[in-house]
C-alpha cells in the first residue's frame, strides 16, 4: 500500500518573484507556438487498401425465412413420428406440479391461520385472568 501524495511532497517555497514569474508565463502563452515539424520522412499515401463489389450476394428475406424455420427432412419425421407414437404432452407433468404446489401453499395458509387463531385465545385468556 502506498502513502498518499500529500505525505510525500515536499513544501514549496514562496519567493517574493511570483509578479515576474507570472508576467513571464503570460509572454510566452501570447506568442504563437512554433511549427511543428515531422522527425522523419512523410508517407503521403495511405497504406491500406480499399474496394467495392459490383454484385454482392445477399439473400433476400424470403430466402432467409425459409432457411430458418423450414423443417429438415430429419426433424420433419420426427415430428410425425412423436404425433403419432411417441408424443410427450409437458401438461402432463406439470399439471400435478402445479396442484401439489397449490395444494401446498393452501395448507400452509391453514396452519398459519391455526397458529395465529391460538395465539390470540392464549392472549384473551391471559387477559380474563
Amino acid at each position: 500500500m502506498c502513502p498518499p501524495a500529500v505525505l510525500w511532497a515536499a513544501p514549496q517555497e514562496q519567493s517574493g518573484d511570483s509578479g515576474a514569474s507570472l508576467d513571464r508565463i503570460k509572454e510566452l502563452l501570447d506568442k504563437p507556438p512554433a511549427p511543428l515539424k515531422p522527425s522523419g520522412e512523410l508517407r503521403l499515401r495511405p497504406t491500406f487498401r480499399s474496394g467495392v463489389i459490383k454484385n454482392p450476394f445477399v439473400p433476400t428475406l424470403e430466402d432467409h425465412l425459409h432457411k430458418t424455420f423450414e423443417l429438415t427432412d430429419f426433424q420433419r419425421k420426427y415430428a410425425e413420428y412423436a404425433s403419432r407414437y411417441g408424443g410427450f404432452d409437458l401438461g402432463l407433468v406439470f399439471k400435478p406440479i402445479e396442484k401439489a404446489l397449490e395444494e401446498r401453499r393452501i395448507r400452509n395458509i391453514r396452519t398459519q391461520i391455526r397458529r395465529e387463531l391460538a395465539e390470540l385465545e392464549a392472549a384473551r385468556a391471559a387477559q380474563n385472568r
